[in-house]
């Protein structure tokens, strides 16, 4: 059951970019485009192995994605990411790296610059080292972050990123708690 819950997540986030992929073809004037790159920190939480986490691991995330006005204050945006995760644990660095496809709405708070992100994201897991199981390739979880902008094409973006997949030790597969990702990351991004 939760392999086919995470498909059906997973699909209805690609027909979501879709229609809106579509919809900027019907009005232009209401899109931007931009990059966006930086470093995250992340480390595991859950029970099966908190009891001897080790530290962070630094990875590096890059995005492109669309900024679509849907009014003065609140865009639409849809991003393409690859994304770098991992933790410490004794003496191993369990890494993954993710192609993510968030689905944000982006919410300006003021005249100052400040605004605010949050949505889901689907992922796809094509590599991940050997010390870890998973049971599937395709995943979800979810983005809250704050960001300022620095004139009308820069910005600077802080991020919380938690992941709903369950991950196990490859040597502790039969533990049914496990772990999942999560990141608190800086970035910074352009508009064009």
């Amino acid at each position: 059951m939760e392999k086919t819950f995470t498909a059906q997540i997973f699909k209805v986030f690609i027909v979501g970019l879709l229609i809106t992929l579509t919809h900027t073809t019907f009005s232009q004037s209401n899109i931007r485009f931009g990059i966006r790159g930086g470093a995250h920190a992340g480390t595991q939480w859950g029970r099966s192995i908190i009891y001897n986490p080790q530290g962070t691991l630094v990875g590096f995330e890059g995005a492109v994605f669309a900024n679509i006005a849907l009014s003065e204050d609140i865009s639409l945006c849809p991003e393409i990411a690859f994304s770098q995760k991992g933790f410490k644990i004794d003496t191993s660095e369990i890494t993954s790296n993710y192609i993510e496809i968030p689905l944000l709405l982006k919410i300006n708070m003021g005249d100052e610059g400040l605004y605010t992100v949050i949505g889901p994201y689907a992922s796809y897991l094509p590599t991940v080292n050997d010390k870890v199981y998973n049971e599937e390739a395709l995943g979800w979880g979810g983005i809250l972050g704050l960001g300022v902008k620095l004139g009308n094409n820069a910005f600077i973006e802080g991020r919380y990123n938690f992941s709903a997949n369950i991950w196990r030790l490859s040597s502790d597969i039969a533990n049914p708690y496990g772990f999942r990702n999560t990141t608190i990351g800086l970035s910074l991004g352009y508009l064009f």
